[in-house]
């Protein structure tokens, strides 16, 4: 990975010049697209392991492009937010993975923290937009909102899921995946309440695993957002 991601940077060369600056940061992003298409490929013909680390590696040059455009003097507001949604959607689909290997349990809770921290940053930068120019906020953030809600969800924060999905549902009354998916916490939360406590999270850990993940399996919610609204 870091050979890889080294050559790339070898290949920008040395220019300070903000636009060189800037016009590599869109090759990486570009990389870091074409990754995303190729997991997904991967993904389809059965090479979870190796879609995975394509996944990762998406969100990695995702990560290395943003931080070229910062070198090159634009500012968070300033920086184009669907380059950090391309980032959660890489993270997230790495972590939608991993949630099915109980063995890779650390590395999933990192990419979805990472999906996570991308998506509020997405939202975060069109709220200042919409105030900035005295506008509404854009629309579609409701996709936002719902793909964090679907993080919060494979780590088993089903609170905070809700409180996503609550959102989605007031910036999209007819989006029905998110009135089943609230339905489907709160009727997992009154059956085994226990379970999601600090102390029974703790002692039941396993099996709240594996709750969520026949959740995932059988919740057509999980289907609508793998792609994320595209």
């Amino acid at each position: 990975m870091s050979g890889f991601l080294g050559g790339l940077f070898l290949a920008g060369g040395l220019n300070a010049e903000p636009q060189a600056d800037a016009t590599f940061a869109n090759g990486l992003y570009g990389h870091a697209v074409g990754q995303i298409s190729r997991a997904s490929e991967l993904e389809r013909h059965g090479k979870r392991r190796e879609a995975i680390a394509a996944y990762e590696l998406a969100g990695q040059l995702s990560e290395a492009a943003l931080s070229e455009a910062e070198q090159a003097g634009a500012t968070e507001e300033d920086r184009p937010p669907d380059r950090y949604y391309e980032c959660a959607i890489a993270y997230l689909h790495a972590g939608r993975l991993l949630a099915r290997m109980p063995e890779e349990d650390k590395r999933k809770e990192e990419d979805l923290r990472k999906a996570t921290m991308y998506l509020e940053m997405v939202e975060k930068i069109e709220a200042a937009r919409a105030q900035r120019e005295n506008r509404p906020i854009n629309p579609e953030v409701w996709r936002v909102r719902n793909a964090a809600g679907y993080a919060c969800f494979l780590r088993g924060e089903l609170a905070q899921a809700r409180v996503h999905y609550r959102a989605v549902l007031e910036m999209n009354p007819t989006y029905h995946p998110a009135q089943q998916a609230i339905a489907e916490i709160n009727q997992l939360e009154q059956k085994e309440n226990e379970l999601f406590t600090p102390q029974g999270r703790t002692l039941q850990k396993e099996k709240t695993r594996k709750m969520i993940r026949d959740i995932v399996d059988t919740l057509k919610l999980v289907r609508d957002i793998v792609s994320l609204g595209r």
